[in-house]
């Protein structure tokens, strides 16, 4: 609601004042907050930019798990397979990698076929690192057993978990690790809206139809656009960045999206006095962006972590 609010607005102040997109900015506390902003922009057609940074779904973490859920629905997406057989780290090299693509080539066949028959295929490998195959192999499979009866939330919960790629990020406190983390989750709480939407009739009728499958397809359809929306060309657009990236810029007309304790002041900060008072001269940054008008709001639920917190309306409102 909060991502059609702000979209919506952008329409009709664009039709009101006669201005262009490129009047406008959308400034948040936290990269994972632009994913919903995102989405309602492009089905609005709304052409923006992310300024300092990549669209959600170009973001290495994004396209990582993207890349498991691909190779999960589709076990010949070759891409998607070298994404993931050695990422989180599980000590399978490059030369093996080579190896297990001539041998695919050689035979006809998909990598992933390769890898869950290695012993029937004649690489020339060491015991240890066939094991990590097979391991890889038979996690992948799980994954495939599960999306046929979980919803797509289910799996990519699980996935997140199973692979390690949760871990890895919980593990990294520096503000990128915290970032790429939120990522993730924001990514999950994304599968678990497209869950509880209320399903149509034809919908009601499919064997499962909140699968893991059906939501790619959602996200192919958004994604479709990036390509096209983040070229340099000479398409007014609506700048969306960071209240950390906007500094020393100005816009006609400024949202601040997601004023809520918790999201802005941020969880981390309210314990500490100097922190919370950096929070503070962050919000002033981001409030003398605005020429114009200055637009703020928050939400009463939002979808955090998997489930709906309903934080107060930020103090600095």
């Amino acid at each position: 609601e909060e991502g059609n609010f702000i979209s919506n607005e952008i329409l009709d102040v664009k039709n009101r004042d006669h201005v262009t997109e490129d009047s406008f900015a959308v400034l948040y506390r936290t990269n994972a907050q632009s994913r919903a902003i995102e989405e309602s922009l492009r089905r609005k057609n709304i052409h923006y930019r992310i300024y300092g940074g990549l669209s959600f779904y170009q973001r290495k973490e994004i396209k990582d798990l993207l890349a498991y859920f691909k190779l999960c629905i589709n076990p010949n997406d070759e891409e998607a397979f070298k994404r993931v057989l050695n990422y989180p780290a599980r000590g399978i090299g490059k030369t093996t990698e080579m190896k297990i693509l001539t041998a695919a080539i050689e035979e006809g066949k998909a990598p992933m076929q390769i890898v869950m028959d290695i012993e029937r295929a004649h690489l020339a490998i060491n015991s240890g690192t066939k094991n990590k195959i097979m391991e890889f192999a038979r996690m992948i499979h799980s994954f495939q057993l599960l999306s046929k009866d979980k919803d797509a939330y289910e799996v990519g919960q699980h996935i997140a978990s199973a692979t390690g790629i949760l871990k890895e990020f919980y593990s990294d406190r520096t503000p990128e690790g915290i970032s790429r983390y939120e990522n993730v989750q924001e990514l999950l709480s994304g599968m678990k809206e497209f869950t509880e939407i209320e399903l149509s009739e034809a919908e009601k009728e499919q064997t499962n139809p909140r699968a893991l499958g059906l939501y790619m397809e959602d996200v192919a359809l958004l994604t479709d656009v990036d390509v096209t929306d983040n070229k340099d060309d000479d398409t007014p657009k609506v700048s969306m960045m960071t209240i950390h990236a906007a500094k020393g810029l100005e816009f006609p007309y400024v949202f601040i999206a997601g004023l809520e304790e918790d999201l802005f002041p941020s969880q981390l900060s309210v314990n500490s006095r100097a922190d919370l008072e950096e929070e503070r001269r962050l919000f002033y940054v981001a409030m003398t962006r605005a020429m114009k008008r200055l637009y703020m709001s928050f939400a009463h639920g939002r979808m955090l972590w998997g489930s709906l917190r309903f934080n107060p309306p930020s103090r600095f409102l």
